[in-house]
């Protein structure tokens, strides 16, 4: 009876020590999912940053290219270019 009483004690404070360690989990847990909500937030805001930013370099290679007088197809092939270029960075981003 003695052992039996034992063997309870023993499962009771393991059952403890599972519950305070879910409860640590689960903080860790929302803490983490707060942390990985701001990095997104931050990676989101980045990637406006950046498309804003290609979009104005568009522009200034374009109105630079103008005024040196070339064609348009160069213009052309130059504004293919840079769209390539802004496709690879925004998929570099998205990795």
């Amino acid at each position: 009876m003695q052992e039996l009483k034992i063997l309870s004690l023993e499962v009771e404070s393991k059952i403890l020590q599972l519950i305070e360690k879910h409860k640590e989990l689960r903080k860790q847990n929302k803490e983490l999912k707060n942390k990985n909500k701001e990095l997104r937030q931050i990676i989101e805001k980045l990637e406006v940053k950046t498309k804003e930013q290609t979009e104005q370099i568009v522009r200034l290679k374009l109105s630079e290219n103008l005024g040196k007088g070339t064609n348009n197809s160069d213009i052309k092939l130059k504004i293919n270019e840079l769209v390539r270029e802004i496709d690879k960075c925004i998929c570099l981003l998205n990795e």
